[in-house]
């Protein structure tokens, strides 16, 4: 048996018009205000670029965001710690193998979960 398509909100009503306090005023965050949008920013600009950066840009001009993740990039280039720390923040953690050398031991696993 067919039945005739549904009219959600035939006249229209309910909207944010008719209830503005459902409005998310602040919304969701710019990306210019995304620590990781500006280490991806850096990290694909060329090297010329980005050297000159700190200096084409008046601190005015900077969020704060920007201006830490440049100390970062700056600090990368000779520091392997902070190249790793970046890396893992815009290409993700590298996939870590486990090797299950009791592979022949093992025969059950019993799991539980309590509330």
């Amino acid at each position: 048996m067919n039945k005739p398509p549904e009219e959600r909100n035939p006249k229209g009503k309910g909207g944010f018009t008719d209830h503005p306090e459902h409005i998310n005023a602040g919304g969701r965050p710019k990306n210019q205000e995304s620590f990781t949008y500006w280490m991806n920013y850096f990290k694909n600009m060329p090297i010329e670029e980005f050297l000159s950066w700190e200096k084409n840009n008046p601190e005015k001009n900077r969020t704060v965001a920007s201006d830490l993740a440049y100390a970062r990039m700056i600090k990368a280039r000779s520091n392997l710690k902070e190249f790793q720390e970046i890396a893992n923040r815009t290409e993700g953690m590298p996939r870590q193998v486990i090797k299950n050398e009791y592979e022949d031991e093992v025969r059950e696993v019993k799991i539980s979960v309590k509330r």
